[in-house]
């Protein structure tokens, strides 16, 4: 009903809504600064970008002023508001001070990104003033955090057009995997800090996976799909189809065999690369039986666009991406983890960009969604982190022997 109102409201009055809206919003009142900014973003599309700028002027405004005012009252009355009731649930000025200390070490990522976190956005001014965090030290934060989120919903209106509930649903949607990441990152923290990387590796990419499995069942990767492919269909030539041609080869299974079988070869008469590379063929062979058994449990169809080369069997996810993750990853760890030159991080970041436009080849070249994309990239990487972990357990073991 509120929604539905303040929806109304913008659509009659503009700019001036949301910038007292989102003013509201910071001092305690339910209201909805994500639909509102897409909406008016909307109506900024729909009057062909005429009032796009002055939209932002608002939001942005209001953003800041309403945060700025949640610090002030933070800053004057939090700490004694807290001390003096917080006592019923355990609140004392030890607790208070560690909160301190946390906040400063987050604090760019809380001002800059906690907007995104559904109640979190509300708390951390707030918390800023608790912690006695310097005004102008805020402001600079504050203002940056500002204008990232309101930009990314507007823009995000502006751009989908007429799809933006769709896609402000799923980005709410999505909103639920940032929670259960920090909730997930302070557990681990907490309770398993000394394995926190590979369980950080395996965690979110797994968690990724798992929300676009999700979003499969229940039919709404479409607006995803869709957008994507719209994007590389304009970039469509006669030469950039020749290009990804070419990057899809490097990611075929008779690309990454014949790579696998060079790497045993030239090992041979040298027992530390001869056991990686034979890890190396065991992690093609083991990601591509997972990658099919993905496939034949999803079942989805391939893309019914228009097709620039030839591909069978099931979509989701994309055998491409998932094995190309897995398969050039592994080689890119072996280089970090024994090549001792700076220029192992050139080597890194070439993989890594030759990974993604293997993904991107795939939907320009229609034979796969974004989503499968996405879903290959997540599941590959989370078994490259679990794989990774189990072939250094392997070779302490076989050092030793």
């Amino acid at each position: 009903m509120i929604k539905d109102i303040l929806i109304n409201l913008v659509k009659h009055y503009g700019g001036i809504v949301l910038f007292f809206s989102l003013i509201l919003e910071y001092l305690g009142l339910p209201l909805p600064g994500e639909t509102m900014m897409s909406f008016i973003g909307f109506l900024d599309w729909k009057n062909q970008g005429s009032a796009i700028y002055l939209s932002l002027i608002f939001a942005i405004s209001g953003n800041f002023i309403g945060s700025s005012f949640a610090w002030l009252i933070g800053y004057k009355y939090g700490e004694g508001i807290l001390l003096k009731y917080g006592r019923f649930v355990h609140i004392t000025k030890e607790k208070l001070d560690s909160t301190s200390k946390s906040f400063y070490k987050h604090k760019l990522a809380l001002l800059l990104f906690g907007r995104y976190v559904p109640g979190i956005r509300h708390i951390v001014p707030y918390l800023g003033g608790v912690s006695k965090m310097k005004f102008n030290v805020f402001s600079i934060y504050n203002l940056a955090g500002s204008i990232i989120w309101c930009t990314s919903f507007i823009g995000m209106g502006f751009l989908m057009g007429e799809k933006w509930t769709t896609m402000e649903m799923l980005i709410k949607a999505y909103s639920l995997i940032f929670i259960l990441l920090i909730v997930f990152v302070f557990i681990v923290f907490k309770f398993f800090n000394k394995n926190k990387k590979t369980i950080f590796a395996i965690a979110f990419p797994t968690l990724l996976f798992i929300k676009l499995i999700e979003d499969l069942i229940r039919n709404e990767l479409s607006v995803f799909d869709n957008t994507i492919y719209g994007y590389l269909r304009k970039l469509l030539s006669e030469d950039m189809t020749d290009f990804m041609k070419l990057i899809t080869a490097i990611g075929s299974g008779l690309t990454l065999i014949l790579i696998a079988l060079i790497c045993l070869y030239l090992s041979r008469r040298n027992k530390r690369y001869s056991f990686f590379s034979k890890m190396t063929v065991l992690n093609l062979a083991l990601v591509s039986v997972l990658n099919e058994a993905f496939k034949v449990i999803f079942h989805r169809q391939r893309p019914d666009i228009l097709r620039l080369v030839e591909a069978g069997g099931f979509s989701f996810p994309s055998g491409h991406s998932m094995i190309s993750m897995s398969f050039y990853g592994f080689i890119a760890y072996l280089f970090y983890a024994n090549m001792k030159s700076r220029w192992k991080y050139l080597v890194i970041g070439m993989f890594s960009v030759m990974i993604v436009f293997i993904g991107i080849s795939r939907i320009y070249l229609g034979v796969h969604y974004a989503s499968d994309v996405l879903a290959g990239f997540s599941a590959g990487l989370a078994w490259l982190a679990v794989f990774v972990m189990l072939v250094n357990k392997i070779y302490s073991v076989y050092q030793r022997k």
